[in-house]
């Protein structure tokens, strides 16, 4: 499967567009299932801010813990690339999105106090909060993202 076939298999028909037009100017990460591509997460990074920009998971494999690991695979790039703080935005209503975030020490805030570079950095225009993630001791969420 191609990634533009996995990327649209993963997403609305909306998100996929958005997805696929940025691809070239994102990294891609892949998560795999007994070989076979199941999901991908498209990363971005602005200075000390790495950006969860869209994480899909084919349907079918949903709810198994897939989602995570490929965030965990996420957060290790953006680690390694010493960034301060990682982010992600999504809907209010994605309630297994917001689950798993808040698992993984993810901490939300609305998109009304964000600073509008991160609103662009995420391409989060539809969305409504934010997810922010300190992994330097020097981070500080609520400066970093808020007006």
């Amino acid at each position: 499967m191609s990634i533009e076939d996995l990327i649209s298999s993963s997403l609305s028909r909306y998100d996929s567009y958005y997805a696929l037009k940025n691809m070239k100017s994102s990294k891609i990460l892949i998560q795999k299932y007994s070989g076979k591509e199941i999901g991908f997460a498209e990363l971005k990074k602005y200075k000390d801010i790495g950006a969860i920009f869209y994480v899909g998971i084919l349907p079918s494999y949903r709810g198994k813990g897939f989602g995570k690991k490929i965030i965990e695979k996420a957060e290790e790039v953006f680690i390694s690339k010493k960034v301060r703080i990682i982010v992600a935005s999504t809907k209010s209503d994605n309630i297994p999105a917001i689950k798993m975030f808040k698992s993984l020490g993810y901490t939300l805030f609305n998109k009304k106090y964000v600073k509008s570079t991160i609103i662009q950095l995420l391409d989060a225009y539809e969305d409504d909060l934010i997810l922010c993630k300190e992994v330097s001791e020097e981070a500080d969420c609520g400066k970093m993202i808020f007006k």
